[in-house]
C-alpha cells in the first residue's frame, strides 16, 4: 500500500513540476530559441518543421501566425526600455534604427492581441515607406492617443498594449545575424490621469 501511495506522490509532484515549468516557458521569459534586444523579444524559429513544443503553444496562445524564416521576423515589446509594462493611458516615443531589412511595420495591439483601431480614424500601424526620418537614418514614433506632429501612430482603450515590429527580408533571420540585433528605444511619456 505504501508504494502506491509513494508512487502516487511521486507522479502528482512530476505533473505539477512539469505543468508549472511548461506555464512559466510558456508565458514568461524567452523560452527557447528567442532573442531580446532592450525591450524587444522574437522567436526567430517559430515556424518550420523544427519549431519546439514551446514555442508552438506561444504562438498557439497569442494567436498568431509566424512570418517563415525567409519572410521576416516579428518582434514584440510589452514593456518599455526601462521594463514598465506599456499602458494606453501613456504617451510613448519608439526612436532609433531597426535591423536592416526592406520593408517593416510597427503596430499596436491590446495584451489580448486584438488591433488597436484609434476612435480618431488615424492609422493602427506605421511602416518604413512613409516615415520622417532624420539625417542619419533613424527614426522617433509617438505613440499617443491624442494626434501629434511627426511620426505618429494613434491608440485607444485603457490597460496594457504591445508593440509588435515585423520585419520583412532581413539578414537578421540568418544564422549570422541572431545575436542581438539592433532595435529602437521605447521610452514613456506623459500619462492621463
Amino acid at each position: 500500500m505504501r508504494l502506491i501511495a509513494d508512487t502516487v506522490i511521486v507522479v502528482l509532484v512530476g505533473l505539477a513540476l512539469g505543468g508549472a515549468s511548461a506555464w512559466y516557458t510558456i508565458n514568461t521569459g524567452l523560452g527557447f530559441g528567442g532573442i531580446r534586444s532592450g525591450p524587444w523579444v522574437s522567436w526567430p524559429f517559430a515556424s518550420g518543421a523544427a519549431v519546439d513544443p514551446y514555442t508552438m503553444a506561444k504562438t498557439v496562445r497569442n494567436g498568431t501566425i509566424p512570418l517563415g524564416a525567409a519572410e521576416g521576423l516579428a518582434f514584440e515589446a510589452t514593456a518599455d526600455s526601462r521594463g514598465e509594462a506599456l499602458q494606453l493611458a501613456c504617451d510613448y516615443i519608439v526612436s532609433g534604427t531597426t535591423p536592416p531589412s526592406k520593408l517593416w511595420t510597427l503596430a499596436a495591439y491590446t495584451a489580448g492581441g486584438e488591433s488597436i483601431t484609434p476612435e480618431n480614424g488615424s492609422r493602427s500601424s506605421v511602416h518604413s515607406g512613409r516615415l520622417l526620418r532624420f539625417s542619419d537614418g533613424s527614426f522617433r514614433i509617438l505613440i499617443s492617443p491624442q494626434p501629434k506632429a511627426g511620426n505618429w501612430l494613434g491608440t485607444a482603450g485603457e490597460g496594457r498594449f504591445r508593440l509588435v515590429l515585423r520585419v520583412y527580408d532581413t539578414p537578421v533571420t540568418s544564422t549570422s545575424g541572431l545575436v542581438s540585433p539592433t532595435m529602437p528605444n521605447i521610452i514613456k511619456g506623459d500619462c492621463e490621469a
